[in-house]
């Protein structure tokens, strides 16, 4: 009864947390009431010298957040301020209140919103359009509310509580992160890239350098990279990457499909615990792909070391013809049958087994040892490379 009791809490916590999430920035947050409330809004624009100070510092409790890099000196901030409270007199005095103050700190300006303290049912909101130059670093914060950065040539920082967070044509060390929101990155070139959503999905195209991706519960999507190693990884969501060129590719999904196309790197490296991984027109060094549920498809692949297992699920290998003869492949599927299409040069090793299920080759190997129908041990040609096909409970064939 008791674990009922907490399940059911759990529930409505969850709920809860969900509807929070979906509010958006501009919403009535803070007070909850069901009283009616009237809105006054107006707006404060301001031209801030910045004296050669490179770093831009804005946060705001509530409200969204859009900075745009130019070819400027200065910095220009518009902000709207929203004010809600039981009557209009009442909203338009608290928004009147608000100021708007950048202070210079060091090499940095920081610009923040002082307000009036409020009581239940009164509520404000502070939303930033800022234009700077682009040779400027950003730090920018929302506890609930979007962020919108484009066109920096320096470090940004973007963190929000409950908001989607969108990077465009940023050309420095991007760190972006949010609690409940998506994640959006496009042309962002920096030596290190992280982007972190707790509850979000996570799109990127153009990325150049070390990019770390990570979701607790969405997917991600990864076009065109380059220039450093690609790691992501989501609790719940499928992953996708496609055009990218790297030294390491890391790539795991709890829950969820992983495929790629027309990668290349040193190492790659893809694991799904409950999904299929797909990969095709790919080139590496080495590859292991698995996956505990589900089906591993490795089409037009060239490795010289290759690892692919499934626990519960078909494996399905074409080699590409400019594979290397001598690869090193290991196939294994605990439930499932394993077919693998061997490079057109390959010599070497040939073992191939089964437990339940049967054994084929349309390839001359040369056979030693015992024969059984569950077991072949030979080899093809006298290369050194090696190749592994074993099935537990389903077929093997090798071509």
């Amino acid at each position: 009864m008791r674990s009922h009791h907490l399940c059911q809490n759990m529930t409505y916590i969850v709920v809860g947390l969900l509807l929070v999430a979906g509010s958006g920035c501009d919403e009535k947050f803070g007070s909850w009431s069901s009283t009616s409330r009237s809105r006054f809004e107006r707006t404060s624009a301001q031209q801030i010298a910045l004296g050669g100070r490179d770093t831009l510092d804005v946060a705001t409790r509530l409200g969204s957040i859009a900075i745009t890099g130019a070819d400027r000196t200065d910095c220009d901030v518009v902000a709207r301020i929203i004010a809600e409270a039981p009557t209009e007199e009442e909203a338009q005095e608290l928004a009147e209140q608000v100021e708007i103050v950048g202070e210079a700190v060091g090499d940095t300006v920081k610009i923040r919103s002082r307000e009036p303290n409020l009581t239940n049912n009164r509520s404000i909101s502070v939303s930033y359009t800022i234009a700077v130059p682009r040779q400027m670093s950003v730090r920018c914060d929302s506890s609930y509310g979007s962020l919108d950065v484009s066109g920096i040539e320096g470090r940004l920082d973007g963190k929000s509580g409950n908001g989607s967070i969108k990077a465009r044509d940023i050309r420095g060390a991007t760190d972006l992160n949010t609690f409940y929101g998506s994640i959006e990155c496009r042309n962002v070139a920096g030596q290190s890239i992280s982007l972190h959503s707790s509850n979000g999905s996570i799109a990127a195209a153009g990325l150049h350098g070390s990019t770390t991706a990570e979701t607790s519960y969405g997917a991600i999507t990864c076009e065109d990279f380059s220039d450093g190693n690609l790691r992501l990884k989501s609790g719940n969501g499928r992953i996708r990457i496609s055009g990218a060129s790297f030294g390491i590719c890391d790539a795991r999904s709890s829950y969820g499909a992983i495929a790629g196309n027309n990668l290349r790197g040193d190492s790659i490296d893809l694991r799904s615990g409950n999904g299929s991984v797909e990969l095709v027109d790919t080139q590496a060094k080495k590859l292991d792909a698995s996956s505990s549920y589900g089906r591993v498809t490795l089409t037009r692949i060239a490795a010289a070391d290759l690892t692919a297992e499934s626990g519960n699920g078909n494996i399905d290998i074409l080699c590409a013809a400019a594979a290397p003869a001598d690869l090193n492949a290991l196939a294994k599927s605990s439930y499932g049958s394993v077919e693998f299409t061997a490079p057109p040069a390959f010599s070497g090793e040939v073992y191939l087994r089964t437990s339940y299920g049967t054994i084929r080759t349309t390839l001359p190997v040369t056979t030693s040892g015992e024969i059984s129908k569950q077991k072949i041990t030979g080899r093809i040609g006298d290369g050194t490379g090696k190749i592994r096909l074993e099935s537990n409970s389903g077929s093997v064939e090798l071509k």
